[in-house]
């Protein structure tokens, strides 16, 4: 890094873009089928009576659009959409090319006659348009049959299925070889754009993929004289739509009235959309994408959610409450250890019996307790708020009569009104015990499931 650092930029060619601009066009790039998909899939989901049929044929639509778009922006701004997003252009390789002439400064000295040559020809931009779309989409295919045979391969289940049809034998053997060449192929064509990659980061050649250093390409950067012939582009369209001079003498046929007024009041102004749409909203689809990206990859978005996370802070309760919330959490999550004494009475188990957690107690204990559970709770949850409101007097000594006339009055509203839901409840791990019910006429519990155990 030391030492691109200390290159000197004067000494540097304008014109050729650098290896970072073409890794972040090829990297957009290939965000952007990902993301259609995952918003076709968002909506399918929603509406998949419309779009279940899309969805199943996206490869191939988006091939076609894919294409289309990249088509249009090869043939007005001979760069790719995500390359034009970056300011980067596709030109045809000449003799200007060569190191010993000084290719930007023939561009400012003569930019029509340096560029008319430097166009990409029919051939090159139909070139450009499959290595964009076509392999990625030939690719695609050849892993998804790649991962389906390739487990029949490694098993021995890829045999054909009659051995005395010669053309289902021949298809068995296709599909094979497929197994067999598919990872070299594919590591031969990711070897030979390394080593393009390699060349271009050198300065030997200016084409950093195969395919444009097969056919001629080089990259160069968008100038005004690309804009300005965009803009004429723009001009002649309508001029070609406005009136035409009267020089013809033989009349219109009603065909090419027909085809004149058609192009005038549909095809135009469709294309004329389509050309905006290409031109405004994607360019602005890709920067909320690349926004997005950086956002979720960025530290700020939980910086942001920190900075407003911390108005909560008044909200949260002092110190010293949190250690005794903490202290009774800790009693809550004591581990019982099985033993010879009963959990409820403390004593030595008589007449076992066993419920259905698989806890042990006396006959008796386990009984009493499950009757009047929803009683025994209540009245630990009324001790453990006294010990509490005790503890607190030490602390705040003003408000002790008053948490005493209140406590008095929950005590006179509780014994009234129970929390049937508390009741009915393993007293080891408070899991609710299914054959426990509540009785709505004897008000108390119904109960049922206790096993007891012979020695």
């Amino acid at each position: 890094m030391e030492y691109y650092s200390s290159l000197d930029a004067s000494q540097l060619d304008s014109e050729t873009p650098t290896l970072f601009e073409l890794l972040s066009a090829n990297q957009l790039e290939e965000l952007l089928s990902p993301s259609l998909r995952y918003i076709l899939v968002h909506y399918t989901t929603k509406y998949p009576y419309y779009l279940l049929k899309i969805t199943n044929r996206f490869d191939e639509l988006n091939l076609v659009l894919r294409g289309f778009v990249e088509w249009y922006f090869l043939k007005y701004w001979q760069g790719t959409f995500t390359e034009n997003f970056y300011g980067l252009k596709r030109v045809n390789r000449t003799i200007l090319n060569d190191g010993r002439y000084d290719s930007s400064r023939l561009t400012q000295l003569v930019p029509s006659l340096v560029e008319e040559r430097r166009q990409l020809t029919k051939f090159q931009i139909a070139i450009s348009v499959f290595e964009i779309t076509g392999t990625a989409y030939i690719l695609e295919k050849l892993n998804y049959w790649y991962e389906i045979l390739y487990p029949k391969y490694i098993t021995n289940q890829l045999v054909p299925k009659d051995p005395n049809n010669k053309k289902d034998v021949f298809y068995t053997f296709l599909k094979r070889k497929f197994v067999e060449v598919f990872p070299t192929l594919q590591s031969i064509i990711k070897g030979a754009n390394l080593i393009t990659l390699l060349m271009y980061l050198s300065g030997k050649s200016k084409s950093p993929s195969i395919w444009t250093t097969l056919f001629g390409i080089n990259f160069s950067r968008l100038n005004s004289y690309d804009h300005s012939r965009y803009e004429k582009s723009n001009e002649l369209g309508k001029s070609r739509n406005g009136p035409k001079s009267n020089n013809r003498v033989r009349p219109e046929s009603t065909l090419e009235l027909i085809l004149r007024l058609t192009d005038k009041t549909l095809f135009s102004p469709l294309w004329k959309t389509v050309r905006f749409i290409l031109g405004t909203f994607f360019p602005v689809a890709i920067f909320s994408l690349k926004f997005l990206e950086w956002w979720n990859n960025s530290d700020f978005a939980t910086k942001l959610s920190k900075n407003l996370g911390n108005s909560l802070s008044t909200v949260l309760p002092p110190p010293s409450s949190l250690s005794k919330r903490g202290d009774h959490l800790l009693e809550k999550k004591r581990v019982y250890k099985p033993g010879k004494l009963c959990p409820l009475c403390h004593e030595e188990i008589s007449n076992h019996a066993i419920i259905e957690t698989g806890y042990v107690f006396c006959y008796t204990c386990i009984y009493n307790y499950l009757q009047n559970s929803h009683k025994i709770v209540l009245k630990r949850s009324r001790s453990r708020d006294v010990n509490d409101n005790d503890d607190n007097d030490d602390v705040i000594e003003e408000d002790e009569e008053e948490d005493e006339d209140e406590e008095n009055e929950k005590q006179e509203s509780d014994s009234i009104a129970y929390d049937i839901s508390k009741g009915g409840r393993c007293p080891v791990t408070g899991r609710k015990l299914l054959g426990c019910k509540w009785n709505e006429v004897k008000q108390e519990w119904d109960i049922d499931g206790l096993r007891r155990l012979m020695f």
